[in-house]
């Protein structure tokens, strides 16, 4: 397993850095979705959007009125994962599968890298 480190970086070729670059564009904005997530639930979470009762009286006083409000950043986020996952079988097939970057999250977006070897 490699890391992915300046020698790597450099030893390269264009496609294999376009694959990189992408995946990690895909990556920061899959941690931005899921801040602004994390900060719209904190939010309703201080203005008291959970009620904890289930006998409610209008739509933000809902238990589930947190995720109604994120759905559409839970929406993105999710086919930003699965773009993530079709890069790091295109980065894997790239010939880049052993680095120890793509043999970690390769198992948590879904992807069973030993099918390849």
């Amino acid at each position: 397993m490699r890391d992915l480190t300046p020698e790597i970086i450099k030893s390269l070729n264009n496609d294999q850095v376009e694959l990189l670059l992408e995946l990690g564009d895909l990556a920061k904005s899959e941690w931005e979705l899921t801040v602004k997530i994390d900060e719209m639930r904190k939010q309703g979470d201080k203005v008291g959007w959970k009620i904890g009762s289930g006998d409610t009286r209008a739509i933000h006083e809902d238990d589930e009125f947190d995720a109604l409000i994120s759905l559409r950043f839970i929406r993105e986020r999710e086919m930003i994962r699965d773009k993530i996952a079709a890069l790091i079988k295109a980065v894997a097939q790239a010939g880049l599968g052993d680095l120890g970057l793509i043999k970690r999250q390769g198992s948590h977006y879904g992807i069973d890298l030993k099918k390849r070897e």
